[in-house]
């Protein structure tokens, strides 16, 4: 995650929020089911102490908003949101 804010950084944007998470779900309901999407600019402690991020994805045929860790080893599969700063 860090790694990713800092590329976004040096291509002067910033992380997506909660919010953003929201309305690109809205708007753009089916890019969730090609690939999960983060969205590092909101976080959560959660009861064991980690940090949570909001993300879009597809669990058999819903899509959801669902929350997971920070410090994840993020795949290649997954996308990452962000917003001009």
């Amino acid at each position: 995650s860090e790694d990713a804010i800092a590329e976004m950084d040096k291509q002067g944007l910033r992380p997506a929020t909660s919010t953003h998470a929201l309305a690109f779900g809205a708007q753009h309901p089916e890019e969730q089911k090609k690939y999960p999407i983060i969205f590092l600019g909101s976080s959560w402690v959660d009861s064991y102490g980690g940090r949570d991020v909001p993300y879009l994805f597809v669990y058999g045929d819903e899509r959801e908003l669902f929350l997971y860790w920070f410090d994840y080893d993020w795949s290649a599969d997954y996308r990452f949101a962000a917003v001009r700063k």
